[in-house]
């Protein structure tokens, strides 16, 4: 009986590696050849997909959305989103070259020399 199960597990293991290897190779979709001859897929006229429309939506959430180390979208970075100083001292103390922006009730401190993102307040 031991034996069996045995092999029943082995023959399982096998065969989800098998499948996992079979899997698509995402590596060379069609965005992917549009960025190696200097286009980016995603701002194509005729194809606005998710990436792009993730920026621009109004309901983001930093939050869960982003991650520290990635660089603020562009559409972010205006004068509306940005903490003004009365606000910001409810707020963790700044270093030089940081500002807070608010977005969508979240806070989020960014580094302005580069554009990333050091700190997120939910």
């Amino acid at each position: 009986m031991k034996k069996m199960i045995t092999a029943a597990a082995l023959a399982l293991t096998g065969l989800m590696a098998a499948s996992a290897m079979a899997a698509p190779d995402d590596r060379y979709d069609e965005r992917h050849a549009h960025a190696q001859h200097g286009q980016d897929g995603r701002w194509n006229s005729h194809d606005r997909g998710y990436e792009h429309q993730r920026w621009n939506d109004s309901r983001v959430n930093p939050s869960r959305h982003w991650r520290i180390g990635q660089t603020l979208p562009r559409a972010f970075d205006a004068p509306r989103y940005k903490v003004s100083s009365r606000e910001a001292r409810r707020l963790p103390d700044t270093g030089r070259y940081q500002q807070w922006y608010r977005i969508n009730g979240d806070y989020v401190l960014v580094n302005e020399r580069n554009q990333r993102i050091l700190r997120i307040i939910g």
